[in-house]
């Protein structure tokens, strides 16, 4: 009498398969090309490397401030400044400029954020002395 056998399954699992494998990791390829499009597109050229330093800087401070706006449900007052970012220990100190010159935290109904005010250090200025928010440069108007 012959025995009846079952078929034998595996009980490992599946491995994708190399066509899967080359689709995702040229998925990959592209959206890395396309990051690098658009940070490229979008790079504001009129600015000089100083300038695209400070505007960096400043993105990355007042992203603290937004951050501490989520948690405490408001922005620090100009008074208040970079002290609360230095009493919660996300930086070490006031922090300077490309120029050499501290940051400078506005908070008002007209201007909110970290400004530089440029390679001249004071407020207005065109070109390397113009102020830097972060969205670029804040040129002074006659």
């Amino acid at each position: 009498m012959a025995e009846h056998v079952a078929p034998q399954t595996s009980a490992m699992p599946a491995r994708p398969s190399r066509v899967g494998r080359i689709v995702v990791g040229c998925v990959v390829v592209l959206a890395t090309v396309l990051a690098f499009v658009v940070a490229h597109l979008t790079e504001d050229e009129t600015l000089s490397a100083r300038q695209r330093q400070a505007r960096a800087k400043i993105r990355q401070l007042d992203t603290l401030f937004k951050g501490h706006n989520r948690i405490l449900g408001r922005f620090p007052t100009e008074q208040e400044g970079f002290n609360v970012l230095i009493e919660a220990k996300l930086i070490e100190a006031v922090p300077v400029d490309p120029w050499g010159r501290p940051y400078v935290y506005r908070y008002n109904d007209k201007n909110s954020g970290v400004v530089s005010f440029g390679e001249d250090g004071v407020p207005g200025g065109t070109g390397e002395s113009a102020d830097i928010n972060s969205g670029g440069r804040e040129e002074a108007r006659p």
